[in-house]
């Protein structure tokens, strides 16, 4: 009798364990579940006018952004960074981007999570129609890349945009040339000289920072860098149908 009680008590005292072990390890995977909780990112619209959408994303590592429409657009990546990509609830796989790389999307639903282990970051150029201002004689073939190829890099072109990156050394000068309805987005603080055929409210010098965005209609202009350090910025033309 003495020993089936003792057997009892040890088998309790067993169970209580593998128990109590058991519970740990439940606790641990949920407080690591914790910490890979999936949180929306961040979206933010830093231009807009009748033509287009500028908006800026950051994704932490495990954000997303849920499903939501975007139009036609390019995307300019200010980072490396990795991405589970979906469109119109279909997984199209992992897109994996490095900074300064530029990419175009159809319109249509699409979402994104962060699957990297860094800040996913980039800027969103959205077409909000072909109902453009008139482009008069100016041409897209015959902007900034045409005048000065030292100056710039070509980035993209199809039917909808063309992406032009300007690194402009301080003295020097882009000679007037064509420019199509267009963003410029600031890549590095400078100052310029901006002058167009017609005069503009635009013209005069300029002071730029990070992260700045302006538009400019069709016209011909010329810029000179009078500031202390490179002007480095994009170009973002939107392109009007013949």
């Amino acid at each position: 009798m003495k020993k089936s009680s003792l057997n009892i008590i040890v088998l309790s005292i067993i169970m209580l364990v593998i128990s109590s072990c058991v519970n740990e390890k439940k606790r641990e995977a949920e407080i690591s579940d914790i910490g890979k909780e999936q949180v929306e990112g961040m979206s933010e619209v830093l231009f807009e006018n009748d033509f287009a959408e500028v908006s800026k994303i950051i994704l932490a590592p495990n954000e997303f952004l849920t499903e939501h429409d975007g139009g036609e657009r390019v995307v300019y990546s200010l980072s490396d960074y990795s991405l589970d990509w979906e469109e119109k609830g279909k997984s199209l796989g992992t897109k994996s981007r490095k900074k300064g790389e530029v990419h175009f999307h159809k319109a249509g639903d699409h979402s994104a999570k962060n699957n990297g282990t860094t800040n996913a970051e980039w800027i969103v150029f959205t077409r909000k129609g072909w109902d453009l201002p008139d482009c008069g004689e100016n041409k897209v073939e015959h902007d900034v890349n045409d005048v000065s190829p030292d100056s710039s890099k070509h980035l993209w072109d199809n039917e909808s945009f063309k992406v032009t990156k300007v690194i402009l050394p301080k003295g020097q000068k882009l000679p007037m040339h064509s420019g199509v309805n267009r963003i410029v987005y600031s890549l590095s603080d400078y100052q310029i000289m901006y002058n167009s055929d017609g005069g503009s409210e635009s013209d005069g010098v300029k002071k730029m920072k990070i992260g700045d965005i302006h538009w400019h209609n069709a016209c011909q202009h010329s810029i000179e860098n009078t500031g202390d350090s490179d002007a480095e910025y994009i170009v973002v033309s939107y392109k009007k149908k013949e």
